[in-house]
């Protein structure tokens, strides 16, 4: 019998700073809170800053449990994918649930245009690893090169 093709786990592959990472993708394709230039995945057609339950939680870490069983150990579960994964409401119960079920530390890698929200460093205080971007050192490039949405000024990013 075949196994149900995963939806929300993907890898492991190899990453340059992460070693072996076993994926998880929390939120639909392109969303995302920018619009950058060099995506690799394309254009995000509409950016976002609602944070809420994309996909539900129980199924990626069931999906993610049975995974874990048929891989080689990884050295990172690494939470990213097509989209910002900290736009997903339920982010810090996911990182929690995932050290319920396991001992491999757990990885985000964001933008970090949704760091300045009290919630959402919250959520990430039990990741072991926390892996955020910064591709402009002024509002002019930081517009041209992430093309932002618009409640996400330059300001924001650049706070100590």
């Amino acid at each position: 019998m075949s196994q149900k093709p995963a939806q929300y786990i993907f890898g492991p592959v190899p990453s340059r700073r992460l070693g072996l990472s076993l994926g998880v993708d929390i939120v639909p394709f392109k969303t995302c809170t920018y619009n950058c230039v060099y995506c690799q995945l394309g254009r995000t057609p509409d950016t976002t800053i609602e944070r809420r339950e994309y996909v539900p939680i129980d199924e990626v870490v069931s999906e993610l449990s049975e995974k874990l069983k048929n891989v080689p150990r990884p050295d990172y579960i690494t939470i990213s994918g097509s989209g910002e994964p900290t736009l997903h409401s339920g982010l810090g119960l996911l990182i929690g649930r995932i050290k319920k079920i396991t001992d491999v530390p757990v990885a985000v890698i964001t933008n970090g245009s949704l760091l300045f929200l009290p919630e959402v460093r919250a959520d990430l205080m039990n990741a072991d690893l926390v892996v955020p971007s910064l591709d402009a050192g002024d509002d002019e490039l930081f517009r041209k090169i992430n093309r932002p949405h618009p409640d996400i000024p330059f300001e924001r990013m650049s706070r100590d």
